[in-house]
Order: C-alpha cells, then sequence, then structure tokens
C-alpha cells in the first residue's frame, strides 16, 4: 500500500515540476531577449552617435559661402558739414557673398533619420573694386586727396545697407547650402547604410 500511495504522489508531482521547468524557461527567455534587445538598442545609439561625429567632420570642411554675386550701385555720399547737403555720387563695382557658418550646423540621428539643422544665412564678404570708383560730384571742395578713401568706406556700407534687404540672395544661398549638405552627406551615408533618411531644415522651421 505504502508503494502505491508513493507512487501515487511523485506521479502528481511530476506535472508541478514540469510547470516550474516550463516557468523557468520562459523566464529565461524574457531575460536573454530583453539583454539581447537592451544590447541591440545599446550599439544602435553608439552607431548613431559614431554617424553624428562623422558627419560634423564632413560638414566642418565647407566653406563659409555658398553664394556670390555682383552687385554694382550708385552710392550717395553726404557732406560731413551739413547732413543734409549731398557732396557726390560714386558708382561702383562690388563682389558679395553670403552664406552659412557650417560650424554651426546641427546634426541629429535617430530611428534611421538624419536631421540637419543649419543656422541663418550672413553676408559673409563684401569686396568693393576701389578701382571701379567713378565720382559726380555736387560739391566741388569734396573732390580732395582722401575721397577715395571716404568713398571706399561709403560704398561698403552702401552694398551693406542694399543687401540687407535683398531676399533673393539670402534664398540663393540658402538653397545652395542645402544643396552642399546633400552632396556631403547623401554618398557618404549610402556607403554606411542606405536606409538613412535625411531632413534639412532651418532654425525658422525649428522656431516655427
Amino acid at each position: 500500500m505504502r508503494k502505491k500511495s508513493e507512487t501515487r504522489s511523485r506521479k502528481k508531482g511530476w506535472p508541478i515540476i514540469l510547470v516550474l521547468v516550463l516557468v523557468v524557461t520562459i523566464l529565461m527567455s524574457v531575460v536573454l531577449f530583453r539583454v539581447k534587445e537592451q544590447a541591440s538598442i545599446r550599439k544602435a545609439k553608439e552607431a548613431e552617435v559614431l554617424m553624428e561625429s562623422k558627419l560634423y567632420s564632413v560638414i566642418g570642411l565647407s566653406d563659409l559661402s555658398t553664394y556670390e554675386c555682383v552687385y554694382n550701385d550708385i552710392c550717395t555720399v553726404m557732406d560731413e558739414e551739413k547732413s543734409d547737403k549731398v557732396a557726390y555720387y560714386c558708382a561702383y563695382e562690388s563682389k558679395v557673398k553670403a552664406g552659412i557658418d557650417f560650424n554651426k550646423v546641427d546634426v541629429a540621428v535617430e530611428d534611421k533619420t538624419i536631421t540637419v539643422t543649419i543656422p541663418e544665412v550672413q553676408i559673409t564678404d563684401i569686396n568693393v573694386d576701389i578701382a571701379s570708383l567713378d565720382y559726380m560730384f555736387e560739391d566741388k571742395k569734396a573732390n580732395t586727396n582722401t575721397v577715395s578713401q571716404q568713398a571706399y568706406k561709403a560704398c561698403i556700407a552702401d552694398v551693406e545697407r542694399k543687401c540687407a534687404s535683398e531676399e533673393r540672395i539670402y534664398q540663393l544661398a540658402e538653397q545652395n547650402a542645402q544643396n552642399i549638405l546633400k552632396a556631403l552627406i547623401i554618398p557618404f551615408v549610402q556607403q554606411l547604410d542606405s536606409e538613412y533618411v535625411l531632413e534639412i531644415r532651418t532654425q525658422g522651421d525649428v522656431a516655427g
């Protein structure tokens, strides 16, 4: 009788053992899955950080200027003593460069998306050709030995003032900056992973 009861108790114990083994196996599988998932996330994050670092290096090699135009105009120079009186007019030829500071470009990589935010376009260089200055004097006394130096400074200020309202210059410089970034980033990224998507934004887009 004792042997039969022992046999029955052993038979009753097996299902419990099997359930425990199954539970332990499931728990171990879940733990292993989580460990692998965390490792995969960590590797992906490390890859994104490495990608950002490399992209900053590539972008940092670019020139500030992304657009250049010839800007010719006539500058009005007022009398130094009588501010309401025109001393002379000066025609000039100049070259204007506009662009962005590529060192201020922000790069973020997340979930196979590269988001590049570019800073505002600025006038980066104004070069007035001093040899091109041509005068028309309203006040003959203004025609002195130092008139070219005075006119040169006035022409630079004139270009700066007028270019500030020339939206076309800023638009073209911004578009060229985006094209340069695409030309730099897309081939570089495609060599590593063609699944990455590039998005280029301006600071205005971010603020909006």
